[in-house]
């Protein structure tokens, strides 16, 4: 069936007027259209990126104000936490501070006392050495300084024996003196050695001893 007449002859027009600037600007127009359709792509192309741009900056702005957030709980947590430790380590101490104030404190305990003796025996002498604890009270550092200076008066008194010879022990053996008128002479006054005196000393009778030895050696 073919279409309405009346509906046709309806929709026509009734004049068509013909306009040779707009054919003249149609036939030259396509490069400025060409141009125009693609400074709207570039337009387009900016707009959507600069979108793109806005919704990543708010997208990784919501993500570091997530994490601060979730850093932020952890930081006060932690703190929570060192706070509740401190209040239960104060407590402790201060009921271990009461507990130590109802006990009597009894001052530092003692150590062992070091005394005891080592003997030595020498091929031509028996020591017997005593080590005793050291008082450092000021009692005990006098009593100290007296029995060093009995034991130096006491080795250089050795020393000398060791050094005399039969002659010399007959000539200084006591002799009976006739008795005279004249006045007795003041005794002379006992000169004690140093110690470089009693070192020297020492070591000579080291040396002769050594020297004993190696002889009594060489006969056998």
């Amino acid at each position: 069936m073919g279409p309405n007449k009346k509906r046709k002859l309806a929709n026509q027009p009734e004049e068509i007027n013909f306009d040779p600037d707009a054919r003249q600007q149609f036939l030259t127009g396509f490069r400025k259209r060409k141009l125009q359709r693609v400074k709207h792509a570039q337009e387009v192309a900016e707009k959507r990126a600069r979108e793109e741009r806005i919704e990543y900056r708010k997208r990784i702005r919501e993500e570091r104000k997530a994490e601060y957030e979730q850093a932020f709980e952890e930081h006060q947590r932690q703190l929570k936490m060192l706070t509740e430790n401190s209040e239960n380590e104060s407590n402790d101490s201060g009921n271990e501070s009461n507990e130590g104030e109802d006990e009597e404190w009894e001052g530092f305990a003692e150590p062992p006392a070091v005394d005891y003796e080592a003997e030595y025996i020498d091929e031509d002498k028996y020591t017997t050495v005593t080590v005793e604890e050291m008082d450092p009270s000021r009692e005990g550092l006098l009593k100290y300084g007296q029995q060093e200076q009995s034991d130096d008066k006491w080795d250089q008194e050795e020393g000398e024996k060791a050094q005399q010879t039969p002659e010399d022990a007959n000539s200084k053996a006591p002799k009976k003196r006739p008795q005279t008128d004249k006045p007795k002479k003041k005794k002379k006054k006992f000169r004690y050695e140093s110690k470089e005196e009693r070192k020297l000393n020492q070591a000579k009778q080291r040396y002769s001893k050594a020297r004993k030895a190696r002889a009594r050696r060489g006969e056998e």
